[in-house]
């Protein structure tokens, strides 16, 4: 019994560790792109505009922040591919 109770809190460690670290990857991207400033003009109707802003800045950056930026990287990804901006 003791051995199932560790390995459900080391499992549960592991888990929030793993949640933490995803919600801070999300946040420094999207603080990231924000303060770049890249975003597109307003009178641009096209949907997909954003997307490859953002795709051109990602592109950009040095290898080690885009391994930072992870998963916002892939959550726009996700967001830009509902739109139908492949």
């Amino acid at each position: 019994m003791q051995f199932l109770m560790v390995l459900l809190v080391m499992i549960g460690v592991i888990v929030l560790m793993l949640a933490a670290l995803l919600g801070i990857s999300y946040g420094i991207g999207a603080f990231m792109n924000s303060r770049d400033g890249n975003g597109v003009d307003a009178s641009n109707t096209d949907p997909c505009a954003q997307c490859r802003a953002d795709h051109d800045w990602y592109e950009d950056l040095p290898i080690w922040k885009r391994n930072l930026v992870t998963v916002w990287w892939l959550a726009n990804r996700y967001r830009c591919s509902a739109k139908g901006c492949g």
